[in-house]
């Protein structure tokens, strides 16, 4: 199989490369003209990335949070009927793809739109 240090490579490679995504879906609500004019409608979402952004500064299970978040902006933008802008939606499909098959036991289990499950209990 492989060793140990060959799959910690990997997880940060991968953990690298999700941070990447989240940073870049940050920043493209300050660069559309829509969710700009209108971010108090987006900074709940925006804030939350925010927060697990923060997650990876902190080592504290980045990937299954940024899984959880994925469910929690998919419920914001059905709830609150949120348009996203296609990159957006690009973004959301592959933090989607990056994350899907992560473990999701150490993460706080509330509702699914509640964005206190991001921040610190």
């Amino acid at each position: 199989m492989f060793s140990p240090a060959y799959n910690q490579y990997k997880q940060a490679k991968k953990e690298e490369q999700v941070y990447q995504i989240l940073d870049k879906f940050y920043r493209s609500f300050f660069t559309d003209m829509y969710n700009e004019l209108n971010i108090h409608r987006y900074r709940q979402i925006r804030d939350t990335i925010g927060l697990v952004m923060r997650k990876f500064d902190e080592h504290d299970h980045p990937l299954a949070y940024t899984s959880k978040l994925v469910m929690y902006i998919q419920s914001q933008v059905a709830i609150n009927h949120l348009p996203l802008t296609r990159q957006q939606q690009e973004y959301m499909r592959e933090l989607t793809n990056q994350t899907k098959y992560v473990n999701l036991n150490y993460v706080y289990s509330g509702p699914v739109n509640d964005a206190k499950q991001f921040s610190r209990l």
